[in-house]
C-alpha cells in the first residue's frame, strides 16, 4: 500500500478531485430536477 501511494499519489488526487467535483455536479443536478418537480406538483 505504502509503494502504491508512492508512485502515483499525485495522479490519484487528481482524479479523486476531479471524480468528487462531477460527483457534486451530478448529484446537484438530481436534486434540483427533484425539488423541481415537488414545487410543480405542489404548485400547479
Amino acid at each position: 500500500m505504502k509503494d502504491c501511494c508512492k508512485d502515483g499519489c499525485h495522479r490519484k488526487e487528481e482524479k479523486s478531485v476531479v471524480k468528487k467535483w462531477f460527483n457534486y455536479i451530478i448529484y446537484a443536478i438530481l436534486i434540483i430536477i427533484t425539488v423541481g418537480a415537488l414545487a410543480l406538483q405542489l404548485f400547479d
